[in-house]
């Protein structure tokens, strides 16, 4: 009874807070792609996996043709618009769903399963913390590779499934994490096959931002640099200049100038707002954004305009991972996607989000190595962020290992540009009483599930989010 009063009140105190448009998360949409199907069976996605690394070349391409369709698929489904406004936008998919934050306040005490369904404001914005985790080595101020980090702003989402399990079992709570563990378990309870979850980066273009008004400089993503190294958006060669006020003509070239005083501009490096996935800002969300960034000034209506995000599905024990970001030639997007994954975009997939390349991890090495008792062997696959993990060094990722590349040359595989998301987050653990041997942020790698470095931390069914936030 107490459990249900606490969440009559908390629903109570969010809905008198609530702006005329109010949130609800919705479940994930069939998008209608022919050959989609969510949740894949986890037979067949490990089985195009053996395929891609094992199977006879024709075996091969059809595993790849198949495995970006699902990606894509995702994609399709989850930036699809609903029939939701908010601030006089409507909202797409990903947008509805709950983000940890959210959840942290409530997840203290069992909870109805009525929560997912409880409408709520718009997800603020927040500064990640992704690139101070893991570092053994504070990052040199002002250092080429990491500015600009601290303007990159966004949020990590659970779809309606996802919170549902978070609630019904207190992932977000410190008090039953610890009973988990004082119990002798070595992992949280799965989530379902249904189950997604996102983060997304944004960057938030204010006034001031402008040049001569209307044009943003947003570096654009040209391929990681010949020598592996970090290689934050700062260090890359160019910048695609964003119009918010809908014009430019830009069809794949950038800036290669640069000029901050917008003089090197042309209309074909110039492309408009419209092309990227955004929202304008409320006057809450403003706010909300200037608290988490001290000199901002953000106002209602500046554009907060999608830049990356990361998604992972639990259709296999080690989840799925597909990582998507904005770029000025969505039909042959550089290193880590290719002109082969752009080309199996489907029909379906129209307007702002076909503007966004894609990378998919579903395994960390190739041949593939099994869950538990395998081998730091095989090439390297390399699915990273650049708006994300490209600005990683080997202070950010201190459990790296080396290994080969794709090209199965020695590689060290210890900085952002040569990072596999399974690899990382297959080590994500709630590490209580801060042992230093518990596993860590690295870059593309084996880890098994029963590596012993796990010993004496609760796995967290590879998801760092959930202890980064329990409270």
């Amino acid at each position: 009874m107490k459990c249900h009063k606490v969440l009559l009140a908390w629903a109570s105190s969010l809905l008198s807070a609530l702006p005329a448009g109010a949130v609800t998360a919705v479940l994930l949409p069939n998008p209608q792609v022919p050959g989609f199907r969510f949740p894949e069976s986890e037979a067949t996605i490990v089985n195009w996996v053996y395929e891609m690394g094992n199977g006879p070349p024709a075996d091969a391409a059809t595993a790849f043709e198949n495995m970006n369709l699902h990606g894509w698929g995702l994609w399709t489904a989850l930036t699809m618009e609903t029939a939701q406004v908010d601030n006089g936008q409507k909202l797409r998919v990903f947008e509805t769903w709950f983000t940890p934050q959210e959840l942290s306040d409530v997840t203290n005490t069992r909870l109805s399963p009525a929560l997912p369904s409880l409408p709520r404001p718009r997800s603020a914005l927040r500064h990640f913390n992704q690139f101070q985790h893991g570092s053994d080595v504070q990052e040199e101020s002002g250092s080429a590779a990491t500015e600009g980090s601290e303007t990159v702003f966004g949020y990590v989402k659970f779809d309606p499934t996802a919170t549902d399990h978070i609630v019904r079992e207190q992932l977000l709570s410190i008090a039953a994490l610890n009973q988990l563990g004082q119990s002798g378990a070595q992992q949280i309870p799965p989530f379902p096959s249904t189950a997604l979850t996102l983060k997304s980066a944004f960057q938030v273009i204010t006034v001031q931002t402008l040049v001569n008004g209307r044009y943003y400089r947003l570096n654009a993503w040209s391929g990681p640099p010949s020598t592996p190294q970090a290689w934050g958006p700062a260090m890359w060669p160019g910048v695609a200049w964003i119009d918010v006020k809908g014009g430019g003509s830009g069809s794949g070239q950038i800036d290669t100038q640069a000029a901050a005083d917008g003089s090197s501009r042309t209309d074909e490096t110039t492309y408009p707002v419209s092309s990227m996935i955004n929202h304008r800002l409320s006057a809450l969300e403003a706010a909300q954004f200037n608290a988490e960034q001290p000199g901002a000034s953000a106002s209602a209506g500046d554009y907060a305009v999608l830049v990356a995000m990361h998604v992972a599905g639990r259709e296999i024990a080690r989840w799925t991972w597909q990582t998507f970001w904005w770029t000025p030639t969505p039909n042959s997007p550089q290193v880590p996607s290719s002109e082969a994954i752009a080309g199996l975009r489907p029909a379906q997939l129209a307007g702002a989000p076909r503007n966004y390349a894609m990378a998919l991890g579903y395994d960390m090495l190739t041949p593939g190595q099994p869950s538990v008792g395998g081998q730091n062997s095989g090439s390297a696959i390399y699915t990273y962020n650049p708006y994300l993990e490209a600005r990683f060094s080997p202070a950010n990722l201190p459990d790296s290992l080396p290994g080969s590349g794709p090209d199965g040359r020695p590689a060290s595989n210890n900085v952002g540009v040569n990072c596999n998301c399974m690899s990382c987050h297959i080590r994500a653990n709630y590490n209580p009483a801060g042992l230093a041997s518990a596993p860590r942020y690295s870059g593309a790698r084996y880890t098994g599930m029963d590596d012993p470095q796990f010993a004496g931390t609760l796995q967290v069914d590879l998801l760092w989010s959930l202890p980064e936030i329990a409270r």
